[in-house]
């Protein structure tokens, strides 16, 4: 994924009519491993990194690809003193370069995105996940009608949201196979039509979050599919960790003790800790297969934009081959017992 250099310079010409002066000299860098959104490390003129992050080229999927949704979460969250980057600046002229970006700052720490964080000491990982469980926590806990954001605060999200991923990625060309389909009807109908609303991050896991050296949260990146909606989604993509096997994805699987990392109940406990209030179950359990679900669809879309050509990393290929486990997953989660997708 590398930029193009007329659009580059194209960037510097509008950020400097903005009051905002970049090196010219110092040509941007790839940083991140994500599959949506380019994003580049460039260098103002006081030798300050900066990040620059761009909707990709090609056909994006409605909803996708928010950039301007991003850079205002990063506002409202800078505001109530969250951990994010503070956003610099956002372009939503797409005719500047065909597309929207914004500039935030660069926030230097460490990002690991093996989930066994093998570099670290049992204490340390210990450390990192706790805050990683308790920095989501305190997201939720903000009164949603406190953040100043112009989004809507509509009941039934997961419904919403699964059915838009789900009806985007199969359709009469690309149809999903029966067993997908049927748990698809079942859950949509049992996830709620009412709940508690907080601000959601939408793809919240260890790769999107700086750490710092006393292995504490230092900002969480990615915010482009945040939203306004229920508490499960979040932590529910957290829970999965737990069942998907190591190997596959960020999936610790049976391995997390072995690899003296928490339990997913303890996760559970810090989590609800810092938000305030305890989860039901049952309702875990749904959210979760929300989140297998869901995360089968992103699966399929990277191999959409593999195939047509606009997949911005270099390991696109092997995500999407992750999809057939994923299933495996998801059909084995479905038939579970409520209280065994807590792994003790």
């Amino acid at each position: 994924m590398n930029i193009n250099e007329k659009d580059y310079y194209k960037i510097i010409d509008y950020l400097h009519f903005n009051q905002l002066d970049i090196d010219k000299s110092f040509f941007p860098k790839v940083i991140g491993n994500g599959q949506s959104n380019p994003t580049f490390l460039i260098q103002d003129k006081n030798l300050q990194f900066k990040v620059l992050r761009m909707q990709p080229t090609g056909d994006l999927v409605r909803g996708a690809h928010r950039v301007d949704r991003e850079f205002l979460v990063l506002k409202a969250l800078r505001d109530k003193d969250f951990i994010v980057p503070k956003p610099v600046f956002l372009c939503e002229d797409s005719s500047i370069i065909g597309r929207q970006f914004y500039v935030m700052e660069f926030v230097d720490g460490d990002i690991f995105d093996n989930p066994f964080v093998k570099e670290k000491s049992k204490a340390d990982k210990n450390n990192i996940y706790k805050s990683l469980a308790e920095s989501l926590g305190r997201l939720h806990s903000f009164d949603a009608d406190n953040l100043n954001l112009p989004f809507k605060k509509n009941h039934g999200f997961m419904k919403r949201n699964l059915s838009l991923w789900y009806n985007q990625i199969f359709n009469e060309k690309n149809k999903p196979d029966k067993d997908i389909e049927r748990v698809f009807r079942s859950i949509v109908a049992d996830l709620p039509d009412h709940g508690d609303l907080s601000l959601l991050h939408g793809d919240y896991k260890l790769d999107n979050v700086v750490i710092d050296n006393n292995n504490n949260c230092l900002a969480i990146l990615d915010w482009e599919l945040s939203s306004f909606g229920e508490p499960l989604a979040d932590i529910s993509f957290q829970m999965i960790n737990w069942l998907i096997p190591s190997g596959v994805l960020y999936g610790i699987g049976e391995d997390w003790e072995k690899q003296g990392i928490p339990s997913a109940s303890k996760f559970l406990s810090w989590y609800e800790g810092s938000y305030g209030k305890n989860i039901d179950i049952t309702s875990l359990r749904n959210a979760c297969i929300f989140s297998l679900i869901k995360l089968f669809c992103i699966l399929k879309g990277i191999e959409n934009r593999i195939n047509q050509g606009n997949a911005f990393s270099d390991d696109a290929e092997l995500k999407a081959k992750a999809a057939p486990a994923i299933k495996d997953v998801l059909m084995n989660a479905f038939e579970l017992n409520p209280r065994d997708i807590i792994i003790t």
